[in-house]
């Protein structure tokens, strides 16, 4: 444990003495009050078109993991990547890596998380006290790669809210049979005077290979390897070479005034962790890691003018070192990848005295963007590159009684080597309130993609994720055009919301397997080519939940029932690869005075869609066993929460993983997390 972190005894994050049913019909009840910072004009999830949605509080302790694509692939809607305990990004409605956007406190992550399903989002899930997701296009907040979605992490490392206590913080531990994981992290808060506040964090986390449940290679790539001649993997029982350690802190300080008030942070992400699947199969033995190292700096400031057209003005500019090296089995450096990013946004709002209309309020903004990237060794399989961004956006809404109209634009221009282009997107919205409790909502869009590096000029061994890459220098812009319709209900003891979309695209961007021709030497790896075509995405996502639906003599008993589909096909109506199956779960929950407990079941039916050159992936079920205990320690409340994951001990892959063939799930195993605020 490092010094720091014995020196750090808090989470500086709210605490909360509920039971699972509690802390979800508190959620419940002030949902309308939850400003989404990821949306243009900062609204609550059930007064936007957008499907928009947050996880905060118990619901987020009880979701977090060693990854925020784990922390977030049971949410509706939602799947991950999976490639270990440590790498796994998230999933919007089947489309991740390149088309989902994460940030950190409004700004982007800039690392190259999004370049392969092997590198890790440089942000810790203990960090975050509130995790807002944008499902459906969030390009106009975020820009063009935000075609599919956004996350948005906020964290306190620029403490620029008001703090409520001079001092205040806390300490959150975590520990996890299914890899052996360890993790800590402690931050403090403090008010310097009357404006200065400081607050400062540190965490730490350790894990051993992975338990599974059985073969690391499934039945099919056995078979297959055999069937071939080559070699197999028999290793069973646990997941070779996929331990990983991360360590990270920050500090910032922040001046807080009635009308201004800015701040800035620095912080660092170290980790190392294994690539898992690598067998003799991929030509690799199975011991490859990858070493990673960040070093970050933000500044957010924010200023109300007293009087005037514009409400509140926003600058946000971040600056981020990363880089990573793929380490061979004799220690010496494969590869070596660096990207250093840059990025400014300036925004502001407007009410109705910028000369429109009673009931009119928008935003408006510029944000630019700079990645230089660089990649050496043998496999480096991109160019170094340079991508610039520029765009222009503005956000209108205007009041009609019970109906909210939206609508949206931005502008922007890239350049990338000999690629340059400019996209334009823009959406309309309406929100009908029909009842106090019942919402219709309607989101029509279009948004332009450029194709990143990756897509115009990849070319080589991909060995992480088993396949050989070829990109296309000739591909353009991608448009897409999509629509979604939701209903939400929300009342003092329960909350439904189901969401119907369809977004077709006119020259989809996506990595196709493809068939090795006989004078291309793939070095044993399956090849993919991106190439450019019709697609479209449809899906439906549901929610309802009542904490209380039934009184006993033990507590309240609740029930959340939930699920999500998509289905995406190419102009042809062949399905597209890496696309997640259906999935159904249910969870039921007792709440009583001082513990609760909690079961839940998520099904995930067998996926059987699937491209050419592509595996199907049999279903399974996952049940877990929750228990939530409130304990006092030093007088402060403490909430202890134990949990039992894939009781059934099922074998379970991914369908939206690279390595959903060789690298699965966890098996049965219980974790424990402690939170101690003050």
């Amino acid at each position: 444990m490092t010094t720091t972190l014995r020196l750090l005894v808090a989470v500086a994050i709210s605490g909360s003495a509920t039971s699972p049913a509690a802390d979800l019909a508190r959620e419940i009840e002030v949902l309308e009050e939850v400003v989404i910072t990821a949306t243009p004009l900062r609204k609550a999830a059930l007064l936007t078109a957008q499907p928009v949605f947050a996880l905060s509080g118990e619901s987020l302790l009880r979701a977090r993991a060693a990854s925020l694509g784990e922390t977030l692939a049971s949410q509706p809607g939602l799947s991950a990547s999976s490639f270990g305990p440590l790498a796994s990004r998230p999933i919007i409605r089947g489309q991740g890596g390149l088309r989902v956007q994460t940030y950190q406190d409004g700004a982007d992550t800039l690392d190259a998380a999004a370049l392969s399903d092997d590198h890790a989002v440089t942000l810790d899930p203990l960090l975050a006290e509130r995790i807002e997701v944008v499902r459906g296009p969030a390009a106009l907040m975020f820009g063009n790669a935000a075609a599919a979605g956004a996350i948005n992490v906020i964290t306190p490392r620029i403490p620029i809210e008001r703090l409520e206590q001079t001092l205040q913080g806390g300490l959150e531990v975590r520990a996890d049979s299914a890899a052996l994981e360890r993790a800590m992290i402690g931050q403090l808060a403090a008010r310097l005077g009357d404006h200065l506040q400081l607050h400062v964090d540190a965490h730490q986390q350790r894990s051993a290979d992975l338990h599974i449940p059985g073969f690391a290679w499934s039945s099919t790539a056995r078979a297959d390897a055999i069937a071939a001649g080559e070699p197999v993997d028999l290793s069973r029982g646990r997941l070779v070479n996929s331990a990983g350690e991360a360590d990270g802190g920050g500090a910032g300080l922040a001046w807080v005034g009635e009308r201004q008030r800015f701040g800035v942070s620095s912080s660092r992400y170290d980790s190392e962790y294994g690539l898992p699947g690598l067998g003799e199969e991929a030509g690799e033995p199975p011991d490859i890691r990858l070493r990673m190292t960040q070093r970050r700096e933000d500044f957010s400031g924010e200023w109300q003018p007293a009087s005037g057209a514009v409400t509140v003005l926003r600058l946000r500019a971040s600056r981020n070192d990363y880089q990573h090296v793929e380490l061979e089995p004799t220690g010496d450096v494969g590869t070596r990848y660096a990207q250093l990013g840059t990025e400014l946004r300036l925004s502001g709002e407007h009410g109705d005295a910028i000369g429109t209309a009673n009931g009119s309020r928008g935003a408006f903004g510029i944000q630019v963007r700079k990645l230089d990237f660089d990649a050496e060794g043998e496999e480096a399989f991109l160019p170094p590159s340079v991508t610039r961004n520029a765009g222009l956006f503005l956000f209108e809404e205007r009041e009609f009684g019970a109906l909210t109209l939206e609508a949206g634009a931005r502008y922007e221009y890239q350049t990338v080597l000999d690629y340059a282009d400019d996209s334009f997107s823009a959406s309309l919205g309406a929100v009908w309130s029909m009842r106090e409790d019942l919402s219709l909502s309607l989101q029509l869009a279009s948004t332009e993609r450029h194709p990143t590096a990756t897509e115009l000029y990849a070319e080589g061994p991909h060995v992480a994720v088993r396949r050989y890459e070829i990109g296309d220098a000739s591909l353009g812009t991608e448009t897409g055009r999509s629509i979604d319709l939701g209903v939400r209900w929300n009342t003092a003891d329960a909350y439904a919301a189901i969401s119907v979309f369809i977004t077709d695209y006119r020259d989809y961007l996506y990595a196709k397997p493809s068939v090795v021709p006989d004078d291309l030497d793939t070095e044993g790896l399956s090849l993919v080519r991106y190439v450019a075509g019709d697609a479209r995405f449809t899906g439906v996502e549901l929610e309802w939940s009542r904490p209380r639906l039934l009184q006993t003599a033990v507590g309240a008993l609740g029930l959340r029932v939930f699920g999500d589909l998509v289905r995406a096909a190419d102009g042809a109506g062949e399905p597209l690869p890496f696309i997640p199956p259906h999935r159904l779960g249910a969870a039921l929950s007792l709440d009583g005075k001082t513990v609760g407990i909690g079961l839940e079941a998520i099904w995930h039916d067998d996926q059987t869609r699937v491209a050419a050159a592509e595996r199907s992936t049999l279903g399974y079920t996952m049940l877990n066993l929750e228990l939530s205990l409130r304990p006092r320690i030093a007088g402060r409340p403490v909430l202890l929460f134990i949990r039992g994951s894939n009781l059934l001990d099922e074998e379970a892959r991914r369908h939206t993983s690279a390595l959903k063939d060789y690298a699965p799930l966890a098996g049965r195993a219980v974790s424990a997390s402690l939170r101690w605020t003050f």
